[in-house]
């Protein structure tokens, strides 16, 4: 399974599939709002009014734009625009997603077909700092992950403002607006897509070429799939249980990256101490230092290239090793230690901040 689907990256490309399709969300509500769901005989918003309005209150000599009685055929007429609109967002996403999804194949394609091979001489070195990288750029993802349910909340109010100034600096406001409607999905996409080929960059270093594709596929599906959801409800707490889970379970998996890292570091000096590579020596004596060992275990190596496989399943999510030592468990330790002390400062920061809100407002 590690060969074929990578957990670290199927997290990644969900998270910045979720935000981008939170965004998308955000604008097919702002446009209903807009265009559907102001009933029949009401009043249209100065701000929102269309030319077409403007020329009939002329008309019509109501120029006070408070009181604009909509006609009959207003139904049809939204139902076209809205249309219309919408797939004013569909280019700008997709435009964004084609762009984004070059730029990393391309990336994927150059690293394993042309750098790759340059570390096999050092290769627990390498690993070693690979599965350091990725840690650390789990763990940011997994911090960031906690605060995707407010996503909603924040991208309303920027897209809220976006239109507000646009349609203030513009004269055709329609031309404006569906530029906007264009460009916040294109942008937004793009940047998500790109943070997402920097992340797989930095996790792949360690991980076989074959395990990327499947899982940026289905991170990218199942991101879709909750943005749709969020788009449908407005039910938090779903999404929030869901998202501190995830949360949960990416620690998990960079924990043991970290204490992998720590390993492979030692084991490549202990390489260098008996001169050779002494993951084919087995795991009986002999195939491991037994300076600060805490277990060893003649079974559940994950090295072994005998077995059924599953051992290295287990090492890949959560960074099992049938070789435990100081440095390993410390270090596993360490990380959640981490962990626990910037969830805690994220929450009392939070906590501060709606303080300083409320004194204000």
């Amino acid at each position: 399974m590690p060969d074929v689907f990578s957990i670290p990256i199927f997290f990644i490309v969900f998270r910045e599939a979720l935000e981008a399709a939170i965004v998308i969300a955000v604008l097919f509500s702002l446009v209903e709002a807009i265009v559907v769901k102001q009933p029949s005989g009401t009043s249209t918003p100065a701000s929102t009014q269309t030319a077409d309005d403007k020329e009939k209150d002329a008309k019509n000599g109501n120029n006070d734009n408070s009181h604009d009685t909509l006609p009959e055929e207003a139904p049809t007429d939204r139902a076209a625009l809205l249309k219309k609109l919408r797939l004013q967002i569909f280019a700008g996403a997709g435009a964004g997603l084609f762009i984004a999804l070059a730029i990393g194949a391309a990336f994927i394609a150059v690293w394993f077909t042309q750098v790759r091979d340059l570390f096999g001489a050092n290769e627990e070195i390498w690993e070693g700092v690979f599965n350091l990288i990725a840690a650390i750029l789990i763990f940011v993802m997994a911090l960031t992950m906690l605060r995707m349910d407010t996503a909603k909340a924040r991208w309303k109010a920027k897209i809220e403002a976006a239109f507000a100034a646009k349609s203030a600096k513009a004269d055709g406001e329609g031309k404006s607006v569906k530029y906007l409607l264009f460009t916040i999905p294109f942008i937004t996409v793009l940047r998500e897509g790109l943070e997402a080929v920097v992340f797989i960059g930095g996790v792949s270093l360690g991980q076989n070429g074959t395990a990327i594709p499947l899982a940026a596929i289905v991170g990218l599906l199942v991101g879709i799939i909750i943005g749709f959801i969020i788009y449908k409800s407005s039910s938090r707490l779903g999404l929030s249980i869901f998202l501190i889970i995830s949360t949960w379970f990416l620690l998990l998996i960079g924990a043991g990256l970290f204490s992998k890292s720590v390993g492979n570091f030692q084991r490549h000096k202990f390489n260098t101490a008996v001169g050779g590579d002494v993951a084919e020596a087995g795991s009986g004596p002999g195939s491991y230092s037994t300076n600060g060992s805490i277990w060893h275990l003649n079974c559940c190596n994950p090295e072994d290239k005998f077995g059924d496989g599953g051992w290295a399943i287990f090492s890949g999510l959560f960074g099992w090793s049938n070789d435990g030592n100081i440095g390993t468990v410390l270090s596993y330790i360490l990380y959640w230690w981490t962990a626990i002390a910037a969830l805690i400062f994220m929450k009392y920061r939070e906590g501060r901040l709606r303080k300083t809100n409320r004194v204000r407002a």
